[in-house]
């Protein structure tokens, strides 16, 4: 049920307070050329500064949903000055969703939907400790390196386009031994592509696991098509972690009961429009969506321990499931935080009612400085990736116990894998049946010549 608390007017720069409507407010004029958006209760001031900075939209129509969230209207042009600002003054690393329309984002201030029941259980140990030893940190730190070498990966650069098409080709190569699996991009209208990649279920595979990241990058003190913004930590890390989780479970020929989809989304760091487009697709195509875990930032440990959960905006069941993944799979150390409204993706599928959660590399207030700069770098995490590969057993440990299944290698197929890719090879098997019966042969001779 929604509070009304306050609906305001921005009229130039002068906030005029009018009465709140009962139950919803008509939606404003579209000719004024604003975008709705929801937003923290708590970051509006930061909305009417940046409307007031750029021309006359109306904002700030507050309601409360029980969760400090609120829709305003937003000039577009003010978009990445408002991910600037709320970034700035709240650490939140998008902090805000942009709607395709007012019903949309009236929508959204409603409570979310109820989550769907999930019987979580930990019972595929075989699988998960066969497949952690081959997480490699330094193909992870490889792959930061590589993506924050770009210019940038901006949604709206041809750098970000390109971005796009790299991951495609890079996860279409682990997946060349494996013709059920499918890599396409996403086309939401600008620039940059969200990637999607498609490991095919089993027995359940009407029932879809969902591992996410973001792939842009934003340098928040520039603008321009070739202003550096490398990434690297945001979120760079975020999406070599997953990419070295989707290497070694197609190395390993993993075969999961459900069906994972790894996701590496567009434009985050604008309103988290990506994911959120994504997510509702899936939710009016009645696509049953399980669960989600975000990889937002990886690699930069600046808190006493590894794994901090956001309890906000995220899933209780799910979360004590992934708690007791990082007790039994990780060695990893971990606690509680939280990080405000739509702090990352997992934001989108919470809101259409899926089980999310957000495991971060820090407490928020010990959260990288140096991201949305040119400072972003690999440098400025070490130049390792000692930090992701905990997230990377996480995150392999996540996709095989909520994706169940196996491993297909003891069918009669090995696999050996170098490279990026990974290459079929005969199964040993068949020659040494071969040498047990000449072996046998032998003998029999031998017995023969004796007699």
């Amino acid at each position: 049920m929604l509070r009304p608390l306050v609906v305001a007017a921005v009229i130039g720069t002068a906030a005029v307070p009018v009465a709140a409507p009962a139950a919803a407010c008509p939606p404003p004029d579209p000719a004024e050329g604003c975008v709705p958006i929801t937003i923290g209760t708590d970051a509006l001031p930061l909305v009417r500064a940046v409307n007031a900075s750029h021309g006359a939209c109306v904002s700030a129509l507050e309601f409360d949903d029980g969760e400090g969230v609120a829709l305003a209207m937003v000039s577009p042009d003010a978009l990445e000055d408002l991910s600037r600002a709320v970034h700035e003054e709240h650490h939140r690393c998008g902090g805000f969703i942009v709607h395709d329309s007012y019903d949309d984002a009236m929508l959204a201030l409603q409570a979310a939907p109820q989550p769907r029941q999930v019987a979580y259980t930990i019972d595929r140990g075989s699988v998960v400790t066969a497949v952690l030893p081959q997480l490699d940190k330094a193909r992870i730190l490889s792959t930061i390196r590589e993506l924050s070498a770009m210019p940038n990966r901006y949604y709206q650069s041809p750098h970000g386009a390109a971005a796009s098409v790299w991951l495609r080709d890079r996860w279409r190569s682990f997946a060349a031994h494996r013709p059920d699996v499918t890599v396409e991009l996403v086309d939401h209208g600008w620039a940059q592509q969200s990637v999607v990649l498609r490991i095919p279920g089993g027995a359940k595979r009407s029932e879809v696991v969902v591992l996410g990241g973001h792939l842009d990058s934003i340098n928040a003190r520039r603008r321009g098509d070739d202003v550096r913004a490398p990434g690297a930590d945001d979120d760079a890390s975020g999406i070599a972690t997953l990419s070295e989780v989707v290497r070694v479970l197609l190395a390993s020929d993993y075969r999961p009961e459900r069906t994972i989809e790894v996701m590496a989304y567009a434009a985050e760091e604008v309103g988290l429009r990506g994911s959120q487009a994504i997510a509702r697709d899936y939710q009016r195509r009645g696509i049953d969506v399980v669960g989600a875990l975000q990889l937002d930032m990886t690699n930069y440990k600046g808190s006493d321990r590894d794994i901090w959960l956001m309890k906000d905006f995220t899933n209780a069941a799910q979360n004590d499931f992934v708690i007791k993944l990082i007790e039994t799979y990780t060695g990893a150390t971990y606690g509680l935080d939280a990080c405000g409204y739509a702090c990352s993706d997992h934001a989108s599928w919470y809101r259409t009612g899926v089980p999310a959660s957000m495991p971060f590399e820090a407490r928020m207030r010990d959260a990288n400085r140096a991201i949305h700069t040119v400072e972003d770098t690999a440098e400025t995490c070490g130049d390792n990736a000692e930090h992701a590969e905990k997230f990377a057993r996480l995150a392999a440990s996540y996709a095989i116990e909520m994706g169940k299944g196996s491993l297909a290698a003891a069918h009669g197929q090995a696999q050996t894998c170098a490279g990026r890719g990974c290459e079929r090879s005969p199964s040993r098997l068949p020659i040494l049946l071969a040498n047990a019966l000449l072996a046998l042969a032998c003998l029999a001779f031998a017995r023969r010549t004796i007699r």
